[in-house]
């Protein structure tokens, strides 16, 4: 078979461009420094280094995100540190009012002490992380958690949710604890009961320790012992139904009460006509109970020491519970930083194997 001078001449043509190719791809090659430029080069090649960049931004996008959530929860930590340290100089001082006497002017000058505290700690529930958003807010993280109203005093306006924010494939970590769990999920009084003496007790009975005699053994809505006359007898009554439960049971000052499944322990002597109410435990906000502390306060010496020494022992017994809590969700705060840790280890890990993966393919 004869060639033409044209097909010889176009032969040699296409050999060249195709050495000019090579050598310019070779170039290429040498002076990026990646065999592979084009998904045509190595079509299944291409493929996975797609796979492995889209895995290398996710992993990025984590990076991110545990770096936004390590700050928030340090300064959450924080926070909560602070607030148990007042707690804990709150409790101090309550037992310190407690074991008195002290004067009218020592009392105004407790109630202002405990008056900062209680404004400190709404400060530091009203705590905002690096992008304004207020830490104890739940989700609402635009909402001042932490409002006063003249009429219904101390409210939390966030909510009880939380946010999870991905950190690894398949897992999440919580971005903060809400208000409600530090300062609104108390519950007062002491292992489900709570008692409160009747303000227009004229008697020194003071109820020092109360609870169950079991856990859930109270039962009873609203009761309430009453004292006879001589104040020697009292009656357990039920409140709501006006039914007389015991009558005449002997009483003799420093002996514990036993009151459906729960105890208490009463000091002093009451008087005739004085009542001590039992009830099941109700939450309160902590701003409420160091409100109703500081006015207790205030007014001690006209309302008697009696009723302070009873205001101060149901603080108390709120106090230790906000302190309980303030160290749960401190824990839950160390938990997740720890976890978190552990995670930016893995994420770390991963991103060394597809890095090293990523250039086996291309270099």
């Amino acid at each position: 078979m004869r060639i033409s001078t044209q097909q010889f001449f176009q032969f040699n043509v296409n050999s060249m461009q195709q050495h000019a190719a090579s050598v310019s791809k070779t170039q290429a090659q040498l002076s990026s420094g990646l065999k592979l430029l084009m998904p045509a080069d190595d079509p299944n090649g291409a493929t996975r280094i797609l796979g492995l960049e889209q895995r290398l931004a996710t992993l990025e996008q984590y990076d991110r995100n545990t770096t936004q959530l390590e700050n928030n929860l340090r300064t959450e930590e924080a926070a909560v540190e602070q607030i148990h340290s007042v707690l804990d100089n709150a409790r101090e001082r309550l037992v310190q009012i407690n074991n008195g006497p002290h004067t009218q002017a020592e009392h105004k000058t407790f109630g202002g002490e405990l008056a900062q505290m209680r404004d400190q700690l709404r400060s530091l529930g009203n705590t905002q992380n690096a992008n304004g958003e207020f830490m104890f807010a739940g989700t609402a993280t635009d909402t001042q958690p932490f409002t006063r109203d003249a009429g219904s005093g101390y409210q939390y306006q966030g909510n009880q949710q939380t946010r999870d924010i991905p950190v690894a494939a398949g897992r999440t970590i919580a971005y903060g604890d809400s208000g409600f769990d530090l300062f609104v999920d108390i519950f007062t009084g002491n292992q489900g009961v709570t008692a409160s003496a009747d303000t227009a007790n004229s008697g020194d009975g003071v109820i020092g320790y109360v609870g169950e005699t079991s856990p859930g053994s109270y039962f009873g809505d609203h009761l309430r012992v009453v004292f006879n006359t001589p104040p020697d007898t009292y009656d357990l009554v039920d409140v709501a139904t006006v039914t007389t439960l015991s009558a005449g049971v002997s009483f003799t000052p420093g002996d514990t009460i036993n009151i459906n499944g729960a105890s208490a322990t009463l000091d002093g002597a009451p008087a005739a006509g004085d009542k001590f109410d039992f009830q099941s435990s109700q939450r309160q906000n902590l701003l409420t109970t160091f409100d109703a502390l500081v006015s207790e306060l205030q007014t001690a010496d006209s309302v008697g020491v009696t009723r302070l020494h009873n205001a101060i022992n149901r603080g108390l017994e709120n106090v230790d519970a906000a302190l309980e809590q303030s160290i749960a969700v401190r824990s839950r705060v160390g938990t997740r930083l720890e976890s978190l840790d552990a995670v930016r280890d893995a994420n770390q890990s991963f991103e060394i194997s597809y890095q090293a993966t990523l250039s086996e393919i291309r270099d």
